[in-house]
């Protein structure tokens, strides 16, 4: 249902926003709002909603002519379609993988985690009484990655965990990823810039990518200190207990 409704939405709603006339009546009231502030006949948070609507809709490409129009909201409709079949297939790997382990196997985990993965074990047919199943769900690899004081199978669960979306030929999220760059950057040139970065930092308070960037180098050395020191910790413990 979601993949049938994902593109017919994404038109309709393009569709709403180049509704005849309607941009002509948000965009008088934004070119009023600060005569309206001044005039102390408008809140700050009118005035905000203002600028607020007005984007949106530039955002949807509504000063862009009719054949560009149509190739924004052909290109809206693709990225819905592509990037809801892109969280399905990770969604799909969290529901077909699992891992077959038994009640040794989960050692150091919590007893509320062992019976869950036993009735994991059993709600997906596995009828031997110490057969116990992790699945890539939250709420079953993320505790035992947590708790579980196998080495081995906490790589096993860690490695399937971060591979979700690439675990089946017939789900290629990086096929997906590479189409939606390539729409994203279209984008963003219909919108008179040379990135998609620039497009998607543009309305928020970092404002350009150069600013991201910046934030993220200031902050890198020192958390990169921190995660060192993290490290060394963690192989110190290793070490003590020989592994």
């Amino acid at each position: 249902v979601q993949s049938a409704m994902a593109p017919i939405l994404s038109r309709h709603r393009s569709k709403c926003y180049n509704i005849p006339g309607l941009f002509e009546k948000v965009t008088s009231m934004y070119d009023i709002r600060e005569e309206m502030a001044n005039k102390g006949e408008w809140t700050a948070e009118q005035v905000r909603l203002a600028e607020r609507v007005y984007t949106a809709f530039v955002r949807m490409g509504v000063k862009l002519n009719e054949e560009e129009k149509k190739e924004y909201g052909d290109i809206q409709v693709e990225l819905a379609t592509l990037q809801t079949k892109f969280m399905q297939n990770i969604l799909k790997d969290e529901e077909t993988w699992k891992m077959v382990i038994t009640a040794e196997d989960m050692a150091g985990c919590p007893e509320d985690l062992v019976a869950a993965a036993r009735q994991a074990a059993v709600d997906r047919g596995h009828e031997g009484a110490d057969e116990h199943v992790i699945t890539l769900g939250r709420s079953l690899v993320e505790p035992f990655l947590t708790y579980s004081t196998r080495r081995d199978l906490r790589k096993k669960a860690f490695d399937a965990w971060t591979s979700r979306g690439e675990l089946s030929e017939e789900r290629d999220n990086l096929a997906i990823a590479t189409k939606i760059l390539r729409l994203r950057k279209r984008q963003a040139n219909l919108m008179g810039h040379t990135t998609f970065s620039e497009y998607q930092t543009e309305d928020t308070m970092a404002q350009n990518p150069e600013n991201v960037m910046n934030l993220c180098m200031d902050v890198w050395k020192r958390a990169k200190e921190a995660a060192d020191k993290e490290r060394a910790m963690m192989e110190s413990f290793l070490s003590e207990k020989g592994d």
